[in-house]
């Protein structure tokens, strides 16, 4: 099969590629080749989906969150807030909090105990990357009916999900809530909140500047899990004619994730990072394309670096893997060596990927082929933005008070899913 790489593309604009099959609606796939003044290569295409979807662009959402920001009381207490992994908050005598909320939801619902045990790996990362200590977790948990069966299948991996991985990095869990109301029936609410503290000095933001500086992936290798995730799972609705998309749920390793505590917590004391960024959703394309996006020059990455449990992944598939326990590192050259010393030592796998430039493109390289070539920011923040009918449609309700055991029904056409 011919690599889709730059050039390729340029030459074939009239070669067509599955930007329905992988969440985008035409006019957004009309916006991206915009952009780029030529189609997507599939790898750019992968890159745009994820990060587009309503999982990582929150287009349908942002309308409203961005208010958080607009309106927020000037206060001297707020140190770092929306657009970094989490929020971090001086709480006295040179100390600070750092706290994220964030949903799985419908990952929960097809696999429950991986889908919840996941959220908490995701979230635990992000308090980690903003140079902190994960010291505690919580979970505020939203359930169907009590009596309904589906809620007897989904509510006790959950709760294992969330404690197993939890307990396997010695974090506690100090509070949580559950409620349960048929209006969550086929789509429970799974959230998972770290708290992590530091001191002021110690905030890490992602971003990549510096050029010359090297990209370290480090962590779990890359699979073939939660592939697609954010851009066909996340706002995915399901019903009982096709198969349950369980190769989209990620495939946690506590483990290996207290093993990448430590080790960056090292790393950062000896202050050996310029930027960081944890993978979670949207994986490789969303950490090269934020750390680039938020820094002061581009990204040239060297994709087939990247260490991997399944050599026969694709490139497009290596950009949209989820797989789990994994951070990106900026690491100026001079340090490069007592990094990989840490990682080492803490039996963490490190590869350098690939270095800042001076430019402002992201470039993604395939054996020493380009397959990617973009403005970093278009990928990251300048998703569409939607604004959504406030009101509940009445399909909802009716979908909510189905027959017991039965999937939800695809909403007729015209009306929305609900957001993962």
């Amino acid at each position: 099969m011919t690599l889709d790489t730059v050039k390729h593309a340029t030459g074939t604009p009239e070669t067509e590629l599955p930007w329905k099959e992988l969440g985008l609606k035409e006019d957004e796939y009309a916006r991206i080749r915009e952009i780029l003044g030529r189609r997507p290569t599939g790898a750019e295409l992968a890159m745009y989906s994820v990060m587009w979807s309503e999982h990582c662009s929150y287009k349908s959402s942002k309308v409203h969150l961005k208010q958080f920001g607009e309106k927020a009381p000037e206060n001297d207490a707020l140190l770092v807030g929306i657009g970094e992994n989490a929020g971090v908050v001086d709480v006295g005598q040179g100390y600070a909090v750092t706290f994220k909320v964030e949903s799985h939801n419908h990952p929960s619902y097809i696999e429950p105990y991986q889908g919840a045990a996941t959220g908490v790996g995701g979230i635990v990362r992000d308090i980690l990357a903003m140079g902190a200590r994960p010291v505690a977790v919580m979970d505020p948990l939203r359930f169907g009916a009590a009596d309904h069966p589906d809620t007897k299948r989904v509510l006790p991996g959950v709760v294992a999900g969330i404690g197993g991985y939890g307990n396997c990095l010695g974090l506690p869990n100090i509070g949580g809530e559950v409620v349960f109301d048929s209006c969550y029936q086929g789509n429970p609410l799974v959230n998972a909140l770290c708290v992590g503290v530091m001191k002021h000095e110690d905030i890490h933001l992602a971003k990549a500047s510096g050029a010359g500086n090297k990209v370290i992936l480090y962590g779990a290798r890359t699979g073939g899990d939660g592939i697609g995730g954010v851009s066909v799972l996340a706002s995915e609705t399901f019903d009982d004619t096709k198969p349950t998309k369980r190769p989209a749920v990620q495939v946690g390793d506590p483990f290996q994730e207290k093993l990448l505590i430590e080790c960056t917590l090292e790393v950062f004391r000896e202050k050996l990072v310029a930027g960081i960024q944890d993978l979670g959703g949207a994986g490789l394309s969303c950490a090269t394309s934020e750390l680039a996006s938020a820094g002061s020059g581009g990204m040239r990455v060297e994709l087939d670096t990247v260490p991997l449990r399944d050599a026969t992944l694709s490139p497009e598939e290596i950009l949209m893997s989820e797989s789990q326990e994994r951070m990106c590192a900026i690491v100026e050259p001079r340090h490069v060596d007592r990094f990989m010393e840490i990682c080492e030592k803490w039996d963490v796998i490190a590869t350098v990927i690939g270095e800042v430039t001076e430019g402002e493109r992201l470039e993604i390289f395939w054996h020493g082929e380009q397959i990617v070539d973009v403005p970093p920011g278009t990928v990251a923040h300048e998703g569409p933005t939607y604004h959504r009918p406030y009101t509940r449609p009445e399909w909802q309700d009716a979908l909510q008070a189905d027959d017991a055991g039965r999937l939800p029904a695809r909403p007729r056409p015209g009306s929305f899913a609900s957001r993962s």
